[in-house]
């Protein structure tokens, strides 16, 4: 059955495992055959479209406040460039 569903990620491969649990491996496999009657793996997520049923979204870790240093800097930058941008740019609409 692995040549019939392409796997391109780690969340492919955590989806089909919920699928075959919550589907069943038979009802997966015969899904799975019947999308790839072309010769062509089929994605996961065809398999949840045909099946009528979807895995939980993936979870994500949380970012952690440190992270967002470096962007906080650049916007405190354009925010710096753009209130020193105003007076001119009224300056040339008054003439």
């Amino acid at each position: 059955m692995e040549r019939l569903i392409r796997i391109a990620n780690d969340d492919d491969r955590q989806a089909l495992a919920w699928l075959m649990t919550h589907a069943g491996n038979v009802r997966v496999a015969e899904a799975a055959r019947h999308l790839a009657h072309s010769g062509r793996p089929v994605f996961v997520s065809a398999l949840c479209r045909y099946l009528g049923i979807w895995p939980p979204a993936p979870r994500r870790p949380i970012r952690a406040a440190q992270d967002c240093v470096l962007a906080e800097q650049h916007l405190a930058q354009i925010r710096r460039i753009l209130a020193g941008a105003k007076p001119a740019a009224a300056a040339v609409h008054r003439r």
